[in-house]
């Protein structure tokens, strides 16, 4: 879009939902529309700047079209196949999130206590399109993508099977991904999308870096080399079934370290960071 990266944020500014690029002390407010795929797709719009406000005065939201999509992909990292004792799959394992799934920064996660008692984190690096993609090759993959954010992929762990037949003598326990990580307000996506030039040059070199804390103690921590599935294989296996949208985003998996390897589950008043090296760190709590 330009010479220099940016952060492209999505904001309520004075009764309105609108789209503007982020820097320490203001916003530049690009859209006074919520039309983020649209800013997403035209480098003209996401460098003309209607107008400068302070940081302070607009509430970020998550940068996340509500007619957007978001993919993400289980079982991505080595170690963390190992911790859940799972053989690596033979080709990107997907599924699917809702909008309303996602808060933004600063913003508090819906435990969903009526529902689930263990709920989880998974940190992850999500990778936005920008521009229309079918039948992506290794080659060209990348030039799909806008940009990066950082991702938590909430998990209800007692919602992930389902018993088939009768819960109290069945022997058959068939996956329900839907139930476990489709919960209102149980994961959280931003705090902005960053552009330009040097993160995707480190997307490519899979040099980024995931990282998530729990009240301040490192959980997670692994760099994208130790993925399974490249960027590229899973924007190209993705497109194969279906046309990506600007402003679908796909998360592209977590490391070793969730909580119920750890039998550490979240909880009330839980502070969560998740951090991609090179972009602002997401920060959320527990409500």
């Amino acid at each position: 879009m330009t010479n220099a990266n940016f952060n492209l944020g999505r904001y309520l500014f004075d009764g309105k939902i609108v789209i503007g690029r982020a820097d320490k002390d203001a916003i530049d407010i690009v859209s006074e529309r919520d039309d983020l795929p649209r800013v997403l797709a035209s480098p003209e719009s996401a460098a003309a700047v209607i107008r400068r406000i302070p940081a302070g005065s607009a509430r970020m939201l998550a940068p996340l079209d509500p007619r957007a999509r978001v993919f993400a992909i289980a079982i991505n990292y080595h170690a963390h196949g190992a911790e859940a004792k799972a053989l690596p799959p033979s080709r990107p394992l997907m599924f699917y999130k809702a909008p309303s799934n996602f808060v933004g920064h600063g913003d508090s996660l819906n435990p969903n206590k009526q529902l689930t008692a263990k709920f989880d984190y998974e940190g992850e690096i999500a990778v936005v399109i920008g521009r229309t993609c079918k039948n992506a090759t290794l080659e060209n993959a990348l030039s799909f993508v806008v940009g990066v954010c950082a991702l938590d992929d909430g998990s209800a762990r007692d919602l992930s099977k389902v018993a088939l037949g009768n819960p109290e003598t069945a022997t058959v326990l068939w996956p329900d991904w839907t139930a476990n990580k489709g919960l209102d307000g149980g994961s959280a996506l931003g705090p902005t999308i960053t552009c330009g030039p040097d993160i995707l040059s480190a997307l490519r070199e899979r040099s980024l870096r995931i990282t998530t804390r729990l009240n301040g103690e490192q959980v997670q921590s692994e760099s994208m080399k130790e993925m399974i599935f490249s960027t590229e294989q899973i924007i190209a296996t993705l497109s194969s079934y279906m046309t990506l949208l600007p402003g679908d985003v796909i998360a592209t998996g977590t490391p070793a370290g969730v909580g119920v390897a750890r039998n550490r589950f979240l909880t009330t008043g839980d502070q969560l960071e998740i951090e991609v090296s090179g972009l602002e760190t997401l920060c959320v709590k527990v409500g």
